[in-house]
């Protein structure tokens, strides 16, 4: 086994391609393999091919409501995620819950403090 195959795999989702790919090279310097999908098809793909994801980032902004039912296939296949909003509204905190989320996360995001919410969430992952 390589060590590629060793680091978790985050699945990363944004319309915004500029922060997804902002997103994706501040994982991969800290030795994460990141997954990253702009679209809700590009998503439901990855789900059906990859069975290796260790947790998913799901920014909801400029989705429509179907981000909720992805966030719901999260859940049900066992993928923990955080949501990643610009607002930290209540309706939006309530959805994500209702829907599975471990947790939302306001932007701008505090690079230090999301790092070490994900070490702590992939911790036993790797």
């Amino acid at each position: 086994m390589t060590d590629e195959a060793l680091k978790p795999l985050i699945l990363a989702v944004d319309r915004n391609r500029c922060n997804l790919e902002l997103l994706t090279q501040v994982l991969a310097r800290q030795g994460y393999q990141v997954l990253a999908k702009i679209s809700l098809e590009e998503v439901e793909e990855a789900m059906n091919t990859t069975t290796t994801i260790k947790l998913a980032l799901v920014d909801i902004s400029g989705f429509d409501a179907r981000i909720w039912k992805l966030c719901q296939r999260l859940r049900e296949q066992g993928i923990p995620f955080l949501v990643i909003s610009p607002q930290r509204q209540a309706a939006v905190q309530q959805a994500s819950v209702t829907h599975g989320a471990l947790g939302l996360l306001g932007k701008p995001l505090i690079m230090r403090e999301f790092l070490q919410l994900i070490q702590n969430l992939l911790k036993g992952s790797e």
